[in-house]
């Protein structure tokens, strides 16, 4: 399967990172290690030649002269890869370990001075050789001259073996590390690519208006979760376009029967079928009334729409308000003996569209009235909740099914169609309250149980 082009950018990505990052770290390494075991031969060949002074000394002090220095020089040179000079109190030489001064070791040729090996040991350039003051009874008996050169002067054939052999492992880890790498990286860009090219297809067919399709993402990361989201993004798509669909029949339907009622009325009238009178004047009128009802539903929803974007805030008595609008309700909570309470436990003032929470309270507690059963209570409790305040508005009555609850904010959805017809609602009531809610800036949320159901409302205190 081809490799999408978003695929193939973080494979590139991914593969330049972590190629760069190993050639930097394996030179790192490699360098580092360089310098470390340059310093730590170093640091051999000092010990070597302080060893290597305490035989001199101790030589010197018992024979009184140089003359056992050619064999420990000797015997020191045929066990160590190692260049030394030894010179007395005069400055002059008196024996050295090799009369190649200037190569790598390749025999050690122990000798006395001659002529030749004296012009060609006073050319040697003394900063490449440490000094180690030679003394009995702590007077100086001479100097004892060791290397300390350049790396490639220190390291032996040995030596250099093993260097060798260490940076070919530091090549082969690293070359081992970017082949893993280039395999990872490319499983993982299939991986998530994958699943993104499933939704994008999946995004064009819903884009054409084709909701028989979902995403089926393995595992539980971030882009299963996108593709679940998805999954339910198209269900509640294809909930909606069925209650869309459903909406406008029944508002169709809605404007269709007043209309047709009148329509009735006005032939009836025309063929002579009934008079007109007071009551056929009556009789349409109310069917009018049903029509610019209907209308200024609708107007609402538009105007709640609209406040999104011209909410206009002030400071007013909230519980004022609340006392207000529930006697509104009086009547007709009488009629079903309903009793309202009222648990206030936060500051009477609150910063919001006045008119704004006075509709969105009115449309709440209309739905309790209506929903609630028989000789009950309606509970509006007002509460504090972080930067909130909360308006819980309770009623005991039928419940609210919970595949019902994620759609009762949209527009035209009616959990009980025959209810709704009957009591001449549209099931935009819920749909203006949202929009009012979170125009300023709070949230609505509805829990429903077989005893209580529950409007809870989040105002924000902010201005």
């Amino acid at each position: 399967m081809k490799m999408s082009k978003l695929g193939f950018k973080i494979f590139v990505i991914i593969i330049i990172v972590s190629i760069g990052g190993l050639l930097l770290t394996s030179v790192f390494i490699n360098y580092r290690f360089n310098f470390y075991f340059k310093d730590y031969l170093q640091t051999i060949r000092v010990n070597k030649a302080k060893n290597l002074q305490v035989l001199l000394e101790e030589s010197y002090s018992k024979q009184n002269d140089w003359s056992e220095a050619y064999n420990i020089i000797g015997n020191f040179a045929s066990l160590n890869d190692f260049r030394v000079i030894l010179k007395g109190t005069d400055g002059d030489i008196i024996t050295f370990n090799t009369p190649n001064m200037y190569g790598r070791i390749n025999q050690n040729t122990m000798g006395k001075m001659n002529n030749q090996s004296r012009s060609t040991l006073s050319s040697i350039n003394s900063k490449d050789y440490g000094t180690i003051v030679l003394k009995n009874n702590d007077k100086k008996i001479g100097e004892l001259l060791w290397q300390r050169s350049k790396l490639g002067e220190i390291f032996s054939q040995t030596e250099d073996i093993f260097m060798s052999k260490i940076n070919r492992s530091i090549f082969f880890a690293a070359l081992i590390t970017a082949l893993v790498v280039i395999g990872v990286t490319y499983y993982f860009s299939k991986y998530l690519t994958n699943s993104l090219n499933k939704m994008n297809r999946v995004a064009r067919e819903v884009a054409n208006g084709n909701l028989k399709h979902d995403i089926n993402i393995k595992g539980h990361d971030e882009v299963a979760e996108l593709g679940a989201s998805f999954n339910q993004m198209i269900k509640k798509l294809k909930y909606l376009e069925k209650i869309r669909n459903e909406s406008a029949s029944d508002l169709a339907h809605e404007l269709r029967t007043p209309l047709s009622n009148i329509k009735n009325y006005i032939e009836a009238i025309e063929d002579g079928i009934i008079d007109w009178n007071s009551q056929t004047a009556l009789e349409i009128e109310e069917e009018i009334e049903r029509l610019i009802k209907l209308i200024n539903r609708l107007n609402e929803l538009n105007e709640a729409e609209a406040k999104i974007l011209s909410i206009d805030r002030e400071k007013f008595n909230l519980k004022e308000t609340i006392k207000s609008i529930v006697k509104n309700f009086n009547v007709s909570a009488q009629k079903k003996n309903l009793h309202f309470q009222i648990n206030y436990n936060v500051k009477p003032s609150i910063y919001g569209d006045k008119n704004a929470v006075k509709q969105i309270l009115n449309n709440i507690i209309s739905n309790a009235v209506k929903y609630s059963l028989e000789n009950k209570q309606i509970v509006i409790d007002v509460d504090n909740h972080k930067n909130n305040c909360v308006i819980a508005i309770s009623n005991m009555g039928p419940k609210i099914k919970n595949k019902d609850i994620p759609y009762l904010f949209e527009r035209f959805y009616r959990t009980d169609k025959s209810r709704e017809n009957k009591d001449g609602g549209l099931g935009i009531g819920l749909t203006i309250t949202r929009n009012l809610v979170e125009a300023h800036g709070g949230k609505i949320e509805v829990k429903s149980d077989d005893k209580l159901t529950s409007f809870i409302v989040y105002l924000p205190y902010r201005k």
